[in-house]
């Protein structure tokens, strides 16, 4: 466990909502380490307490965080329990939350080391929020710190991350954007172009682009990301389709 470079990245990773107070809090928090620290919010708009399709949209995203990465994930259903508060890093990325299955995507792809977070020296540890009183203030550390004075604070996880059986990929609507389109956990690169796509009582064909589906018309096509993704041409899919996060779809 080595202490991150002098110039990281920190990303701020919550289901707060933009423009929040609680996301103003950690930036508050931030705002005494800058410019030192750069500060990006990654998204503030996941959906609450569910963690674990937030774990695939986190997976997806991390090949576009800049390295070294620092993520601080805060969906935390089970703030102030015995749910374990922990750091996991691997190559180029470390990332500070919640044991709840968050950051168990990552975790499968990339050699890891898992460590418990202490408490010792936290000045203030409320039961509800600890992405303000424990995450925030553990990434400054390592962001800020050397390794000797972050060692005796750390303890390695010995037990298997929660989501650590999870499948890689889930056919399920992971995340929807504000233009109603509906972001899946199921990769791309292994999706067939002449499959439909059913979800519900609909069957979307593949479109490359949303060019090439008429005005209003729904369809599947393979995202920025690599992901599958629902959409309708200038309209939005969740409300064409009524899909929600949760909803699992099958290739016909």
């Amino acid at each position: 466990m080595t202490r991150l470079s002098p110039r990281p990245v920190l990303y701020l990773y919550t289901d707060f909502g933009a423009g929040s107070l609680y996301v103003g809090q950690l930036h508050g928090i931030l705002a005494t380490h800058r410019p030192q620290v750069r500060v990006i919010d990654l998204c503030h708009e996941l959906e609450p307490c569910d963690a674990r399709h937030a774990a695939y949209l986190l997976d997806a995203l991390s090949p576009y965080l800049v390295r070294p990465a620092l993520v601080v994930g805060v969906i935390d259903p089970g703030v102030g329990t015995t749910r374990a508060p922990i750091l996991v890093q691997g190559d180029g990325i470390s990332l500070v939350g919640p044991d709840n299955g968050l950051f168990a995507l990552i975790a499968h792809q990339m050699p890891v080391r898992i460590f418990e977070l202490g408490t010792r020296g936290v000045r203030m540890l409320s039961a509800s929020f600890h992405g303000r009183d424990l995450f925030v203030p553990w990434a400054l550390r390592l962001c800020t710190e050397p390794r000797s004075r972050l060692a005796a604070d750390l303890t390695p996880l010995t037990r298997p991350l929660v989501g650590s059986d999870w499948p890689l990929e889930i056919q399920e609507v992971i995340h929807i954007d504000r233009f109603g389109n509906a972001l899946t956990g199921c990769v791309g690169s292994v999706a067939r172009h002449h499959q439909r796509l059913k979800i519900g009582s609909q069957l979307l064909a593949y479109r490359t682009t949303f060019g090439e589906a008429a005005p209003g018309s729904p369809f599947w096509y393979v995202n920025s990301l690599n992901r599958v993704e629902i959409a309708c041409n200038r309209q939005s899919a969740q409300d064409a389709l009524g899909v929600q996060v949760g909803d699992a779809f099958e290739w016909v």
